[in-house]
């Protein structure tokens, strides 16, 4: 599957070989004075020099430019230190209970979703009002997409933790997108592109304004724009075309591996079960089908409309050329429509006291197909006996079942987010005070169409009229046909969720530059307050909140609270916190050039500690001690050692319960089978369909981290305007929320019952006359079947992880040819550990003791996940390289961007065992432009650019679309004009 990258590798090279310099990290250390002077992120001192201390990364607005990004998505993807993003256009985990819409996450050094703090000039973002699942558990994450891209001054990226200045979330770093506040004028730009091979358009319209009010003491900026997507259907990419992906690796050690088939055998030609062998078909279990695909001599009934109901209801009966196939007709990416806005003001009095203010709003509403949905193994119920198409005469028991005829779901989701903020800043004698009040909400509609209510199919099965709904018409899309327009609308429903989450923040904040003199320079502080209040809720649907359930008709019997088929109930969820802070933060110059050291030219401190209290999850002081040693004027090393923590979500604390149903293993229900030898061991046990419930806790602790970097800057004298650093950084993590797992607990539940004990998380109905015969002779307690298991969220995991960034700036100044700036921005990640914690280990002993006592091999694996560098969206190596030219009105960019490649552990080679290798990934971007300076078209900037120059295509992978969506794109070559005018 590789492809021959010679050609692009040597075009990259010669970028490194001119420059080997970082397009979107603009080490803080590159440009002196210039970058301290800009720099925000990283220390609340005012004025302070302690920018050379820390790992910042600066992207600059040409840089943004050099992205052809329209939105925060593109853009922040574009980072290396940024890991994959769970919450996208193409993730489709989770249905309705999953993040949709126009949404992005940030995951600095792919930490996971909720490790990175984001901030907007500054101070905090809202999340968004959307979570979802990662390892099972509940994140939550700020919205990329809300910064209208065309307003960005820069984006800096502090790569160390920084809870000692920020609090809470600063585990992987921080980014803070500052927006432009001291322009003039007005300009308008105009974009219009589209995918080479694809339908795909897009187009933007925005604008900026900046302007003074009296007599230049009011300044006022504003920006905005609105942007239109076209969504395009999965069948115009071959890796998407087919959920079937085999076609794709003919000719490889991977031909026809089933790993890459992920058709579901749940599919609109249903299987199901009568409660005796039926005569017309000599068994319990049948399915439909085709009649033109019925097997020689097997026993069948035509049904009419070319459909046949035939013996045998197991997977290999219906055959994979009947599976359902979810890619055959779903959006590749939504319809977008959004609109942003951002204003600024400032106000200087005569006192010197200035006042300023930020409004922001943005709006998106996004559209798209996507799969139908099967009836889960929870929500399993009875066609009447009544329905008039029911040739049996009995009641049916539908097993599985993915009905279609409704067409497929349609998804739309709106957004919308306000945000203000009010402030004052000047001076009271030596001290700079900054203070402000922050009011941030988000809010987002899901609505899903042509959903069925479990309750109404029930009902239209059960009429003896022809209006009936009809369960034997087949796959509407495969060789099927579609019921009755009246029996449609009459079980067809629209499902939606609600979220909304806001921030209230108030701060205070003084800082003094020149506190007092010590012999090497002036000691600079900080200190500060702060009280924020979070708060959210997630609306459901009445029928997948328990409003609306969901009880057989037929047996009288409670099935589910979930009315809506193929989804799991998930309960109303709201809470909020306040949370009370206050930092100090001290710059300190240790040795000074003046004191004429040999190999110190200079030694500076940055000391800082910030207190945290939260509601439920208790209180915290973090520390943090960062240095910085200049050898000679041409070489710095620095390094840091902090604490930090990220405290739990709210939805972790306040959950109610997730139901969502698995296949696992019964590991003691398995025991007799092994003891009486029909089973040879336990991983030959068949899985059972096991309900979990997931809940949170408000005894969930903080997770607590510590971290530590050690780097050098190399300014070398021989070669003015290069910038070389390196850093290594290295953090761990404990009590990170988990859960232990559903399989797990099973295996602890085993141990439990062969020591006699009983499990409080594994809920068991009573043994029936079967399962104590089964158990007769083993010397074992008889259980019953699982009712279900709970799995609350804990602090359990641990985690080290470990990397290398270098970065790489070279400007030179020409008097012919212009002026060049060469950047290189690389991360390689080394180390990435995780696991349970001791208990698995504990558990694992015990089992195996326990089990040898009954002469039964252990063959469970508790609870540790191990190293995931080059796993799954973890690749070893990340980079991005560039060259920005400009002489006169003309101008030119290129991008190089890489990704590694790694491994991914859903598919497994049949005779090797081994992993699939996701390939890595290399695309170019680049534009030329030119800018009028006289005539009708002055002041008037065209550019010609285009992204992914050579249409590289994702690398295949077995994830939805053929590709990893949270890593890589489908979108391809996408070519643009962009055209803009200043007044």
């Amino acid at each position: 599957m590789r492809k021959n990258t010679f050609f692009k590798a040597a075009l990259l090279g010669s970028i490194f070989g001119l420059s080997v310099a970082p397009l979107h990290a603009q080490d803080t250390a590159s440009s002196g004075e210039e970058i301290e002077e800009i720099s925000v992120v990283g220390s609340q001192i005012k004025g302070a020099k302690v920018a050379d201390t820390l790992p910042v990364s600066v992207v600059s607005s040409e840089d943004v430019e050099l992205t052809g990004a329209f939105s925060g998505d593109e853009l922040y993807r574009s980072i290396p230190q940024i890991g994959f993003s769970t919450f996208n256009d193409n993730n489709t985990s989770g249905g309705i209970n999953g993040v949709r819409g126009d949404v992005n996450s940030m995951n600095l050094r792919g930490l996971g979703t909720g490790n990175t703090l984001a901030l907007i000039n500054g101070r905090r973002m809202v999340l968004h009002p959307g979570f979802q699942t990662e390892l099972l558990v509940p994140v939550v994450s700020p919205n990329t997409n809300v910064l209208p891209t065309m307003g960005i001054s820069r984006v800096e990226v502090l790569r160390d933790g920084a809870a000692a200045i920020y609090g809470a979330d600063a585990v992987g770093g921080v980014i803070n997108t500052v927006l432009q506040n001291n322009f003039e004028g007005l300009e308008v730009q105009g974009r219009i592109g589209a995918v080479d091979g694809t339908s795909r358009e897009e187009y933007s319209l925005n604008m900026k304004a900046g302007f003074e009010l009296n007599d230049g003491a009011t300044h006022i900026n504003i920006f905005g724009g609105y942007f239109h997507r076209n969504a395009v259907p999965s069948s115009e990419r071959l890796a998407s075309r087919s959920s079937d992906r085999r076609p794709l690796l003919e000719g490889t050690e991977w031909e026809g591996d089933t790993a890459f088939d992920n058709r579901s055998s749940s599919s609109p030609w249903g299987r199901f079960e009568a409660d005796d062998s039926l005569d017309s078909l000599g068994d319990d279990d049948f399915h439909a089908r085709p009649c033109s695909t019925v097997s020689d001599g097997a026993a069948f009934l035509d049904v009419g409309n070319g459909v046949c109901l035939t013996e045998g209801g197991g997977t290999s009966d219906l055959g994979r050329d009947l599976y359902y196939d979810h890619d055959n007709h779903r959006s590749l990416n939504s319809k977008i429509d959004r609109f942003n806005v951002f204003s600024m003001l400032t106000h200087e009095f005569d006192s010197g006291t200035e006042f300023y203010a930020e409004a922001a709003y943005y709006r998106s509403k996004t559209w798209r197909e996507q799969a139908n949905g099967s009836v889960l193994s929870s929500q399993r119920f009875y066609i009447p006996e009544s329905n008039y198409y029911n040739p049996f005469g009995e009641d049916i028991e539908v097993r599985y079942w993915r009905p279609n005829d409704l067409g497929p779901r349609i998804g739309e989701v709106t957004g919308e987010t306000y945000r203000v903020l009010a402030g004052l800043r000047g001076a009271w004698g030596d001290w700079d005070y900054d203070t402000a009040i922050l009011y941030n909400k988000a809010t987002k509609h899901d609505l899903t169409r042509n959903r069925y209510s479990l309750t109404k199919l029930q009902q239209q099965l059960a009429l003896d009229t022809p209006d009936a709904y009809n369960p034997w018409l087949g796959d509407v899309r495969n060789g099927g046909t579609a019921n009755s327009q009246t029996a449609l609308d009459a079980v067809r429903i629209d499902v939606t969720r609600d979220g909304m989450t806001d921030l209230f923040l108030t701060d205070f904040k003084l800082s003094n530059a020149s506190l007092f003199t010590l012999p090497a320079g002036e000691i600079g502080m900080a200190v500060g307050v702060e009280a924020r209040n979070e708060s959210f809720s997630d609306d459901r649907d009445d029928r997948l909140d328990g409003t609306i359930t969901f009880t057989d008709m037929v047996t009288g019997e409670f099935v589910t609270t979930s009315d809506v088929l193929g989804s799991s109930p998930t309960p109303d969820t709201s809470g909020s916190r306040w949370v009370l802070s206050a930092f100090t933060e001290f710059a300190v110059p240790v040795i000074s050039p003046d004191m004429e050291i040999p190999l110190v030219h200079s030694l500076d401190l940055q000391l800082a500690a910030r207190y945290e209290k939260f509601d439920y999850s208790g209180s915290t002081v973090k520390p943090k001690v960062a240095a910085s040693w200049v050898v000679t004027p041409g070489l710095m090393l620095r390094g840091a050692w902090s604490e930090g923590f990220r405290a739990p979500n709210l939805v972790q604390i306040f959950d109610e319960g997730i139901r969502r149903v698995n296949t696992r293993e019964d590991y003691y229900s398995c025991l007799p089978d092994v003891i009486n030898g029909i089973e040879d061991n336990l991983e030959g046990c068949s899985g059972v369909g096991v309900e979990s419930v997931r809940s949170g806790s408000d005894k969930l602790k903080n997770e607590n981290t510590t971290q530590w970097n050690i780097g050098a800057v190399f300014q070398p004298e021989f070669a003015p305007g290069l910038t070389v650093t390196v850093d290594y950084w290295k953090l761990k993590q404990n009590g990170l929320v988990g859960i232990f797992g559903d399989q797990n607990q099973l295996a602890y539940e085993l141990l439990q019952l062969l020591r006699g004990e009983t499990s409080d998380s594994v809920v068991r109905g009573a043994p029936d006359q079967d399962a104590i015969d089964r158990f007769a002779g083993t010397g074992l307690t008889a259980v019953g079947d699982i009712i279900e298991v709970h799995d609350p969220y804990l602090n359990l995991d641990n985690r080290t992880v470990a990397g290398i960034d270098i970065a790489v700036i070279q400007q030179i100044e020409t008097d012919n040819w212009g002026d060049f700036t060469f950047k290189l921005n690389a991360a390689k990640l080394d180390r990435f550990d995780q696991n349970v914690g001791e208990f698995a280990t504990t558990l694992q002993a015990d089992l195996d003791t326990e089990l040898s006592k009954l002469g039964i091999a252990n063959p469970i694996d508790v609870g540790g996940v191990g190293d995931l560098v080059r796993e799954n969206g973890r690749p070893k190596w990340r980079y991005t390289a560039g060259l920005n030219w400009r002489k006169d009105n003309y101008g030119a960019g290129l991008q190089g961007r890489y990704v590694g490649s790694f491994y991914e552990t859903s598919a497994t080679q049949d005779d090797t065992g081994e992993y699939w290798t996701v390939d890595s990934w290399f695309t170019v971007n680049a534009n030329i432009h030119y800018t009028f300076q006289e005539g009708p078209l002055e002041d008037t900037r065209v550019r010609l650019g285009v992204t992914n120059l050579f249409n590289e295509l994702p690398p295949l992978a077995d994830e939805s679309y053929g590709f990893f969506g949270s890593i890589h794109s489908a979108k391809g070559r996408f070519l643009y004009l962009d055209i803009k005018k200043s007044f």
